[in-house]
């Protein structure tokens, strides 16, 4: 499993990152955050430098290969968990799993298990217009990458995100770039999604219900910025971006149901990468878990 800690050496934080990013995405905020922690960054078996596994990429399997991880890593007997989109979906899980070790849950536009939501309550038109479905891309890439244009995959996505958000180094854009063209990389992005919204497999993870009594933040999107993007680049009209929004928020907001120790966030700049757009939101966040003051002013 490849892994990176910033700052000290013992970890209090662990990022559970989207779907398909590698550690070059978030090494600027880890550096951040460690000047005061350490911080745990890591691919996921068969992303990017990491091998494959043997297991099927269940969100539950995928907490458990965390847990392993963390068994020969030195950390703090409480660590907060910030998941990331995807990543969301399984650092909830881990939470779920391992309560005992969790100081709070951090979770940034999460996955959430109620995502097929879009696929059933839109046509099948509106839901391929959505831009919901992230699957595609990763057949489309992997297609283009097997024909050998690894040149015309990287220069396209090299103007889509992450790297509209943000400035990275020559050896970042490289490194991002570069798992984009890996077959491996790419087989397992679809495979996570596949099974993340597998209904079958969604039923497994830990129930809502019995979810245990942590602090969560939830930090969401810009609903302006996001129907913004929607109506640029999914060339969509207001009322219908407004209404992706709007589910889209509201299946977020499921959260807030796991826990009474639960609040909510809004960005005000971010779109989905809000880890890129307002990194001072997460920084604070993980002051408000470390010190259990939810009280929360943005």
């Amino acid at each position: 499993m490849n892994y990176k800690i910033f700052g000290n050496k013992t970890v209090d934080i662990v990022i559970e990152m989207g779907l398909g990013a590698c550690i070059s995405e978030w090494e600027a905020l880890a550096k951040k955050l460690g000047a005061d922690h350490g911080v745990l960054v890591y691919e996921r078996a068969g992303i990017n430098h990491s091998d494959k596994s043997d297991k099927e990429r269940t969100p539950t399997n995928i907490a458990k290969e965390l847990m392993d991880l963390l068994d020969v890593i030195p950390h703090d007997e409480k660590l907060v968990i910030i998941g990331h989109s995807q990543g969301g979906l399984y650092a909830s899980e881990f939470c779920g799993i391992y309560p005992e070790i969790v100081n709070g849950l951090i979770l940034l536009d999460p996955l959430s298990k109620e995502d097929n939501r879009f696929k059933k309550e839109l046509t099948a038109k509106e839901y391929k217009k959505s831009g919901v479905d992230k699957s595609k891309n990763f057949i489309i890439l992997e297609t283009l990458t097997k024909f050998g244009m690894k040149g015309l995959v990287k220069k396209a996505m090299y103007q889509a995100p992450p790297f509209y958000y943000a400035d990275f180094s020559k050896e970042q854009k490289k490194d991002i770039l570069n798992s984009l063209v890996n077959i491996t990389h790419l087989r397992t992005c679809r495979e996570e999604y596949r099974l993340a919204h597998d209904e079958a497999v969604l039923k497994n993870m830990v129930s809502n219900e019995n979810y245990p009594d942590i602090p969560i933040i939830l930090v969401t999107h810009s609903s302006e910025e996001a129907i913004r993007e929607n109506m640029e680049f999914g060339r969509n009209s207001r009322p219908f971006a407004t209404r992706i929004e709007q589910l889209w928020q509201e299946i977020m907001k499921e959260y807030l149901d796991y826990s009474k120790r639960a609040i909510w966030i809004q960005a005000k700049r971010s779109t989905h990468y809000i880890h890129l757009m307002e990194p001072e939101i997460i920084i604070e966040s993980v002051k408000k878990i470390c010190s259990q003051d939810l009280a929360f002013n943005y």
